[in-house]
């Protein structure tokens, strides 16, 4: 009897401090407090993308959470989102010098991860029609080591609202290769014509699936825009065969091949929003195209 009573004893003793091992060390836990706090945001905010710095990485496995997942990460959250929702996609991203991961759990208990999808060894989510609520964030690294790394939050560069931003695809956060042009409503002369240099490396798909040619990576113009009841369109004219490329203030993108005759690209936006509209000017292949971008209201 007194063995089996001490038996009983070491059994309860030992089960709780399973138990504790399990919960601190074994995965990701999103009851604890977030390491860098938290933040509201709400559709539309501004600046976007909204950005933190982060000391990545830690001592749990992030695949604790899903079967899959890269990296170590702290225990707790680095940080806490409280989102609400719109239209637009919702967008995690963190770039660093060195190779790190990103996990997310979802207000619907989802959770999302990824390794390099922001181009070269930076990770990024997309979290097409987001709902609103609290997304927890870790960012993770291989190894032990603990890296500095910029935690980005955007809702410019997902599938339905975009793909820009990060190495893979046009960046809407890069300095337009052309400069930038304020046109208000009624503005003279119209058209407004630029002289660009079509072309780049970037598929213009990655912005928006079935978008054709090849742009650069940064805008070629920004036009910060002051709407009034007109539509505004934007249109190419070339030698050769060009494509145009436009993301909104909205973050919604457009995209045209032949609209404005033969060759040549032509967009137009009905009931437009005032705000930055980034324009890219594409071509099919490698060679550049001298081109001459009109942007107007007269059409």
């Amino acid at each position: 009897m007194k063995m089996i009573a001490t038996a009983a004893m070491l059994a309860a003793l030992l089960s709780p401090t399973v138990v504790l091992a399990q919960k601190t060390g074994g995965a990701p836990d999103f009851t604890l407090e977030p390491n860098y706090g938290s933040v509201n945001l709400e559709a539309g905010f501004t600046p976007d993308p909204w950005t933190k710095s982060i000391l990545a990485g830690g001592s749990v496995p992030a695949s604790g959470a899903r079967a899959g997942c890269e990296g170590r990460v702290s225990a707790a959250p680095d940080l806490q989102l409280f989102y609400e929702a719109g239209s637009l996609d919702l967008i995690v991203r963190v770039h660093a010098s060195e190779d790190t991961t990103l996990l997310i759990n979802s207000p619907s208990g989802q959770w999302y991860c990824d390794d390099d999808g922001g181009g070269g060894l930076d990770p990024r989510v997309v979290v097409s029609d987001p709902q609103s609520g609290r997304y927890d964030v870790w960012v993770g690294t291989y190894g032990d080591s603990m890296v500095q790394s910029t935690l980005e939050i955007s809702e410019l560069g997902g599938t339905s609202g975009g793909g820009g931003g990060g190495g893979g695809g046009p960046d809407v956060n890069a300095s337009p290769n052309y400069g930038t042009v304020n046109l208000r409503a009624g503005f003279t002369p119209d058209p407004w014509t630029k002289s660009i240099l079509a072309g780049g490396s970037v598929p213009a798909s990655a912005a928006r699936s079935g978008c054709e040619g090849s742009v650069s990576a940064a805008p070629d113009v920004q036009v910060f825009y002051d709407a009034g009841g007109a539509d505004l369109t934007f249109k190419v004219s070339a030698g050769e065969d060009t494509t145009l490329l436009i993301n909104a203030p909205n973050g919604r993108w457009y995209c045209d091949d032949d609209s404005g005759g033969a060759l040549d690209p032509k967009v137009v936006i009905t009931n437009p929003q005032s705000g930055r509209y980034d324009v890219w000017v594409g071509t099919y292949g490698e060679d550049m195209v001298q081109s001459t971008l009109q942007v107007t209201e007269v059409d």
